[in-house]
């Protein structure tokens, strides 16, 4: 089974991940389960557990095109501006701990939309790129 989760918070461009679990909960996908997650910090590695493949759904602060879609290979992490660390114990701190403990999943996938440093302002999800994404995923 593999586990989508959305990691946001409900404000701003920080609802992303959010929204892409909304959408994809449209989408019929076959042997997924779907998660929102508010800024979890540590307990996101809790849902590593009993699945083989977590795909994790974030804003990506970065200089790409408002709301575009991005897959992220793990390693990549510490050289983008990263998933959204306004977390405080963000994505790539759990990932990391997760990884020291022996507790990442056996296939992990990350994907980022593309927000900018102004987390306030919500861009429109490029749904057809996140489909696409998703579904080469599983």
């Amino acid at each position: 089974m593999t586990r989508i989760i959305g990691i946001g918070s409900p404000f701003g461009s920080d609802q992303l991940g959010w929204l892409a679990i909304d959408h994809l909960q449209t989408c019929q996908l076959t042997g997924c389960e779907l998660i929102k997650l508010d800024r979890p910090g540590s307990g996101l590695l809790d849902y590593f557990r009993g699945v083989d493949h977590v795909v994790l759904i974030d804003a990506l602060i970065s200089s790409g095109s408002f709301g575009d879609v991005k897959l992220i290979e793990p390693d990549e992490l510490e050289d983008c501006d990263g998933l959204t660390s306004c977390h405080g114990f963000g994505v790539a701190e759990a990932l990391g701990l997760a990884d020291q403990l022996g507790l990442l999943p056996s296939r992990l996938s990350l994907i980022g939309i593309h927000a900018q440093s102004d987390l306030s302002r919500l861009p429109s999800l490029d749904t057809r790129a996140l489909e696409r994404q998703v579904n080469g995923l599983i």
